[in-house]
């Protein structure tokens, strides 16, 4: 793109800001080299292994250093940090919008590290002692219209500056940031056409920073620079319908971009009158030595790069007590200690190279003139035999006193066997770092008290963990800043839910979030979380202990809802395959049980002996049923009977009272002729018993009577059910 003459004006101002930042942090930079160089290459330089082989020594190492950092990493690469989306103080967010953009910042962070993002960026911080990342956008295919959000390491994080001003861990901060891309001449001009170098001149000499270079084998290297400038400028703001503000330099965009989709519904119009105001914007330069190649003005409301602190430290130097930042490894302190193994376990390998070096004192009058005894002495390691010569060639008779005797090696001293035997623990030491060896001799430990120890471990790095998640915290703000300046009218998004689940989320249309927040409404914080893993193992412990304590539990464990929570805490190689296989072998299950019914039930209506047998099965239930009826009428009857004889009791006793009555009558009556009034008073007094007696006798005999009734309606019920049997048997005959 062209640049104009303003941004051209800037180009000393800008170079003399790379130049500055670079070299104030090149100790940093060597420090990062050179460590990285010692852990994982040779901690043996090159004047100590010229040294080494002018004693004849073996040149060998003993790195104990890069154990210590894979392990640490292994234990990291475990950690599921924890991601919280909030909107700003004061600011309202819609729920929808917040859960959408914690799930999409979620995927972006994910799909950087399928690149291993996190794990390399972790080693720079325990090797280095500093790393760099970088957000930017670019479409998400050459046929797409869309562009996407990204998130990486930069290639060399030595190749990186940041305004020597900025305070934050993270530097986001400073004023500026750049990224220098070493390209050689023939391919800079293949990616720049038309770019006149005949300004620029190549250096020998790579000391400090230069612009150009030329390397050992005369090639032509040219720096490009990647430069990032926050700047205060004018903008007119507009305000839409729908209440959000936005420049009209964007709003001319969305108005573009809404009319290219061809979208139904209206775009949201400006309301009221725009209004000017001085706004924070970060302004993109592309350099090298004598002319700036592009210049644009970004969407980016923080700079694009986010520095990385692992444990560093402010000091001051010189007179005017100037203060720098010094970085530091994880490992920064114990290469002393791994220059003692390597001095102590060099001593070690040629002590034992020596005591297989037999070495001898011949006379030499007792060495033989053949060559082949000659060669024998020279070369002692390979000659089965020597042989010497007992007598003096030159006297016969002279016989050469002790002609070989054998040179006792000296013993090696137990000083150096001592310090290389106690280099662990002082490392160990040194690096605050107690390793599970110490446990695995205690064998009665639970298995919590292992995982808590284990994950105790970790102490010892945390200041590198807490640099890691202030500039995750600080990437992550850049991502979710950038997204409503990129997702734009209707679209579908990958989303991820805390557990990992993955789906696309459309948004931007009715009834769907609207990705359209201002800038800096939302803000994001990432903590350390839990270590995934440890976590997982713990909830299978749980799982595993309660199916064993309840069978009930156990049931529900082996169902399909109890798998799917099985599958998701299993830490083994490929349970992402395995809990994306579970399901959909569950559904073939089921499928499966299905058709086999249906196969079932499909052959017993075309096989005669299973109708047969449906018969036989019907049959024998309607029998039992016949019986179990019987059995209730045979109760009943045996109940009337008993019920009836207790009626007939009670007619029997009200007859013979009946009877005494009338008998008492007649006394009464004979009485009466002695003593008329006696008598009719008498015989007033029992004919009101007596009427009182016959209405007894009346509802009794009535009382008999329903008794009666019921007795003969249980006998229908008798003859019903003799009916059935009679069907019954009926039905038997028929079969």
């Amino acid at each position: 793109m062209a640049v104009n003459k303003t941004a051209s004006d800037q180009l000393a101002r800008v170079k003399k800001n790379v130049s500055t930042a670079y070299m104030y942090f090149d100790d940093n930079y060597k420090r990062y080299r050179e460590f990285r160089k010692y852990v994982f290459k040779e901690s043996i330089n090159e004047q100590q292994r010229a040294v080494l082989q002018q004693l004849n020594r073996p040149v060998v190492e003993f790195n104990i250093l890069e154990a210590y950092i894979s392990r640490l990493l292994g234990e990291f690469s475990q950690h599921e940090p924890g991601i919280e989306v909030s909107p700003a103080e004061g600011i309202p967010v819609d729920q929808q919008v917040l859960d959408v953009v914690e799930g999409h910042l979620r995927h972006i962070l994910h799909d950087a590290n399928k690149n291993n993002f996190s794990y390399e960026i972790y080693k720079d911080l325990l090797s280095g002692g500093f790393s760099v990342a970088k957000v930017w956008t670019d479409y998400a295919s050459p046929m797409s219209f869309n562009q996407q959000i990204y998130l990486a390491r930069v290639f060399d994080p030595t190749m990186c500056g940041f305004d020597p001003m900025a305070r934050a861990s993270h530097k986001g901060d400073g004023q500026f940031s750049f990224e220098i891309y070493p390209m050689l001449e023939e391919e800079f001009c293949r990616q720049f056409p038309g770019v006149e170098l005949s300004n620029v001149g190549y250096q020998r000499d790579i000391e400090g920073f230069n612009w150009t270079y030329k390397d050992m084998q005369g090639q032509k290297t040219i720096l490009v620079a990647d430069y990032y400038e926050k700047k205060r400028k004018k903008v007119k703001i507009v305000k839409l319908a729908n209440g959000r503000v936005m420049t009209e330099k964007n709003y001319i965009k969305l108005e573009a971009y809404w009319k290219s989709e061809q979208f139904i519904e209206q775009i949201p119009v400006i309301v009221g009158e725009p209004r000017m105001t001085e706004l924070e914007t970060i302004c993109r330069y592309k350099l090298i030595e004598d002319q700036i190649l592009e210049y644009n003005e970004t969407d980016y409301s923080y700079l694009p790069h986010v520095f990385v602190d692992g444990n560093s430290i402010l000091l001051t130097q010189g007179t005017a007590n100037t203060t720098y930042q010094m970085t530091r490894p994880y490992v920064y302190h114990a290469k002393g200690i791994q220059d003692m193994t390597n001095y102590a376990g060099q001593t070690v390998c040629n002590s034992m190279e020596n005591l297989i070096q037999h070495k001898f004192i011949v006379m030499k009058e007792a060495i033989p003139q053949e060559p082949d005894y000659v060669e024998a002495l020279n070369d002692i390691q390979r000659a089965s035999t020597i042989v010497v010569n007992a007598y003096n060639e030159n006297n016969p008779d002279q016989p050469i006193p002790n002609p070989i005797r054998e040179v006792q090696n000296i013993p090696l001293p137990p000083e150096v066997m001592n310090s290389f035997q106690v280099t662990g623990p002082m490392t160990q030491a040194i690096l605050g770092s107690f390793t599970s060896n110490q446990n695995q001799q205690n064998t009665n430990l639970s298995g919590k008290a292992v995982i808590e120890s284990a994950s105790a471990d970790n102490a010892a790095a945390m200041p590198y963990v807490v640099g890691y998640l202030a500039a995750s915290t600080q990437w992550s703000n850049i991502i979710v800043d950038l997204m409503p300046k990129y997702i734009m009218g209707k679209r579908v998004i990958p989303v991820e839910a805390k557990g990992g689940e993955k789906e696309y989320q459309e948004v931007n249309s009715p009834g769907n979030a609207m990705i359209n927040y201002d800038e800096k409404a939302i803000k994001v914080n990432i903590d350390a979380g839990v270590n995934f893993q440890v976590q997982k193992s713990q909830a299978m412990t749980q799982i595993i202990g309660l199916m064993q304590a309840s069978e009930e539990f156990g049931k529900f464990m082996n169902s399909e809802q109890g798998l799917k929570i099985l599958v998701k805490n299993l830490t083994v190689y490929g349970a992402d395959e395995l809990q994306e296989a579970v399901p959909q072998w569950l559904q073939a299950q089921q499928q499966a049980q299905q058709q086999q019914m249906q196969m079932q039930q499909q052959a017993m209506q075309n096989d005669p002996r299973m109708i047969k047998a449906q018969a036989d099965q019907a049959k024998v239930q309607m029998e039992g049923q016949a019986k179990q009826m019987q059995m209730q009428l045979d109760a009943q009857r045996m109940q009337m009977e008993q019920q009836q004889q207790e009626f007939d009791n009670q007619i029997a006793i009200a007859k013979m009272a009946n009877e005494k009555i009338l008998n008492d009558s007649k006394m009464l009556e004979a009485e009466a002729k002695v003593n008329q009034m006696q008598i009719d008073s008498a015989v007033r007094l029992e004919e009101s018993q007596t009427s009182l007696e016959r209405h007894a006798l009346d509802a009794a005999a009535k009382m008999a009577e329903v008794k009666s009734r019921e007795h003969n309606d249980h006998l229908a019920t008798h003859q019903l059910a003799h009916e059935i049997r009679q069907a019954s048997k009926e039905i038997k005959k028929n079969d």
